[in-house]
């Protein structure tokens, strides 16, 4: 109930009072014997007072989730409907896997590629890459075992990120592919020994057979199939050399060869860009797979090296998250309720995070609601409360329990008002969003003293009641207890059966015995 300061009621109370008087007077003046006033009373008694805090509010789920997809994809298919009772864990949808495990495979290839790159310019292994100090980026070393050749660097030379450095060739052994009919084909196999007689000079250089390719390629007249041989060269011999290669097979044979390349040849490229701080090799000079080329000064190596490997790490990141939601394709609900509406369907390109229904559990509600700064103070954690609402066979009270207090006041018209939480279970027919009445019950005082809340009014901070004296009124000083509505809960000065004035009324002079007229008091 709205309360006002008292200075807010003084003022007017005084001037109607004056007003009053002035008014009454003249009429009692020019009605003078005509007028009869009469005190209007009421009986003090005994009786039981119930003081309650009365609200307005709304109910609200004790418990709401959200079902949210684990996976950004196309909704593939939806098992729920709206207002549909469903249970924790409950499939509501899945998301179609297959644009997803596109994605996965695209970023594999991608992660796969920037792995090579990074292993190959660090000079470790792919599964260190994520790892290795960067500062590993400075030096560049020689990928496989040979002679430098074509060297294009030179100490403070500045190069940029692709660079041409060098090329080593594997020399120490040469490669010769031929065909060879079936028959002769069937005599060999990866392993088979054979001897390479070079037409410039004598002598044979040992070899071995490394690749034998069983798939047949067609002829002009029959089939042959591819084969490798791999030489050892002593130094003389060069590409492009012809001999006669030897065979030891389960039957040695014999068959026109020229030599085809290197054992090996490898292109060397600057992974960073960066200036050459040191070259530790030189035109023709033999090194073997690991040993440093060059080093570069720090500085724009170091911090592309850096920013490569950030990279690595990201994308490795990315690549565990698509992973993740791939085992996230099933949408379940958070808990036990009801689903709050249906945002999806099937085809619907959805995110990761994108909420597809509210489910909303109100076994249990509660009832949200705000009270006045002069009833707040009154409420306590624990109290009950009558519930009034609105069901199918009109209104219904529901028993609830006041759960929590707002600490946070919020300002309105110059006062303020305090959130209340009241609990209640739902008897079935209740949904979120309805609103209802709370009856909060404060106190309760069996067989005390009552005074009608009509009579009592307040001067300096001091309650006082008229008590009915023959015809006048007599006011007597009075201290009182708890308040509802109605009454008001006398401690000391008053006692039952006294009659108290809450009134003035007067018979209408113009109308002789038409009743009484009341009188603002």
């Amino acid at each position: 109930m709205r309360r006002f300061p008292v200075r807010w009621i003084v003022v007017p109370v005084v001037i109607l009072a004056i007003v009053g008087v002035g008014y009454w007077g003249v009429k009692a003046l020019s009605n003078e014997d005509k007028t009869t006033y009469v005190m209007a009373v009421k009986e003090i008694t005994r009786g039981d007072i119930e003081v309650v805090v009365r609200g307005w509010g709304q109910l609200m789920a004790s418990e709401e989730q959200d079902a949210i997809a684990g996976a950004s994809g196309i909704v593939k298919e939806v098992f729920f409907s709206d207002g549909q009772q469903v249970t924790k864990g409950q499939v509501l949808a899945t998301i179609d896997p297959g644009p997803l495990e596109l994605k996965i495979l695209q970023a594999e290839a991608s992660l796969e590629s920037l792995r090579i790159e990074l292993a190959k310019a660090f000079g470790v292994s792919p599964d260190q890459v994520g790892q290795v100090d960067p500062q590993a980026a400075l030096t560049l070393k020689a990928p496989i075992s040979g002679r430098i050749s074509g060297l294009n660097a030179s100490a403070g030379t500045e190069l940029g990120a692709g660079s041409v450095v060098c090329t080593i060739v594997d020399d120490q052994r040469l490669l010769i592919k031929l065909q060879l009919p079936k028959p002769l084909f069937d005599l060999i196999k990866v392993g088979t020994k054979v001897g390479f007689r070079p037409d410039r000079f004598s002598g044979e250089e040992p070899g071995v057979v490394t690749r034998a390719n069983s798939t047949p390629i067609a002829g002009a007249d029959a089939y042959f199939y591819d084969v490798a041989v791999e030489i050892t060269n002593p130094g003389l011999l060069r590409v492009g050399d012809e001999g006669l290669l030897i065979f030891y097979g389960t039957e040695e044979f014999q068959q026109r060869a020229t030599v085809a390349s290197f054992g090996s040849e490898e292109v060397v490229t600057l992974p960073f860009r960066g200036r050459v701080k040191r070259l530790l090799v030189t035109e023709g000079t033999y090194v073997e797979a690991g040993n440093v080329i060059l080093e570069l000064e720090q500085g724009i190596a170091l911090y592309d090296a850096m920013s490569k490997q950030a990279a690595y790490k990201e994308q490795l990141a990315e690549l565990e998250g698509l992973r993740a939601q791939l085992q996230n394709l099933e949408i379940v609900s958070p808990i036990d309720g009801v689903c709050m509406g249906v945002n999806i369907k099937p085809g619907m390109q959805i995110g990761m995070g994108t909420s597809v229904t509210r489910v909303s559990n109100y076994t249990n509600l509660n009832l949200m609601l705000r009270v006045d700064e002069i009833d707040i103070p009154k409420v306590e954690v624990g109290q009950t409360a009558n519930i009034l609402v609105w069901g199918r066979d009109g209104q219904q009270t529901v028993q609830g329990e006041v759960t929590q207090l707002g600490a946070a006041s919020s300002p309105g018209d110059g006062y303020a008002s305090f959130n209340i939480t009241i609990s209640l279970v739902n008897p079935g027919f209740l949904r979120p969003w309805m609103g209802a009445e709370a009856h909060i019950f404060v106190s309760k005082k069996s067989d005390v003293i009552l005074c009608p809340i009509e009579a009592l009014y307040k001067e300096n901070d001091v309650w006082y009641v008229d008590l009915k004296d023959g015809k006048n009124r007599k006011p007597v000083q009075v201290e009182v207890g708890s308040m509802n509505d109605m009454y008001a809960e006398i401690i000391s000065g008053l006692e039952p059966g006294q009659e108290v004035v809450i009134g003035m009324t007067r018979e209408d002079p113009n109308n002789p015995g038409g009743g009484m007229k009341p009188i603002m008091y």
